[in-house]
């Protein structure tokens, strides 16, 4: 299957990529991550995709803020299409728990639903500090983010995970860098020497 993938402008690169591409946003500074979101955000719009928020905020009540924070509102002003934002709760673990087929499946079907309405693709963009509280579950994650890039082969949902690096230590770190096959640093997008691709067509578990 090697059918031409639509490329897309990320908004805080001139580089275009194909519609699909799995980042991994690692930061430091808050300004560099108030510059790049409502860029990733706006060209998200402006080709014609849904862009899904996902803040890591205990509820419904803080979105406003993580909006205003992050320029979000701004980014979609006079523009078609919306910017739609949920809690990590809501966008990770809606049941208490968090299950990478069910993520994965939610991916899918927020893509599916962008295409139904006629949009040209969907991109995600999601906070990732939860993982560090002890939700059931959280430890799957590395496993969730790898199966990540076998769903965008079929369904192919842009997908930025950002991760803080005051928060997160060097080992996980390592392991979520292999899962990630762009990387952003420092504000700058590069391939991930370190990630591991996986075999082109394979199941989560050997032989399937």
């Amino acid at each position: 299957m090697s059918e031409e993938r639509r490329h897309i402008c990320l908004g805080f690169t001139d580089e275009s990529y194909p519609e699909g591409t799995h980042i991994c946003y690692l930061y430091n500074d808050d300004e560099e991550r108030r510059r790049i979101l409502p860029l990733f955000a706006r060209h998200a719009l402006l080709d014609h995709e849904c862009f899904h928020y996902v803040a890591d905020v205990p509820d419904a009540a803080a979105l406003p803020r993580v909006m205003d924070e992050l320029d979000l509102a701004n980014a979609g002003r006079g523009l078609p299409g919306r910017i739609d934002i949920a809690t990590v709760s809501e966008g990770y673990y809606p049941d208490g728990r968090f299950d990478p087929d069910a993520m994965l499946a939610r991916l899918r079907a927020a893509y599916d639903q962008c295409i139904a309405a006629g949009q040209a693709g969907a991109r995600f963009a999601g906070e990732m500090s939860w993982a560090l509280r002890g939700i059931p579950g959280s430890d799957r994650i590395i496993e969730c983010e790898s199966r990540i890039n076998d769903l965008v082969r079929e369904a192919p949902v842009t997908v930025m995970c950002q991760y803080d690096l005051r928060q997160f230590d060097g080992a996980t770190m390592f392991d979520v860098m292999s899962v990630h096959p762009i990387l952003i640093v420092g504000g700058h997008i590069l391939r991930n020497p370190f990630y591991q691709h996986p075999p082109a067509r394979h199941g989560h578990h050997h032989g399937a």
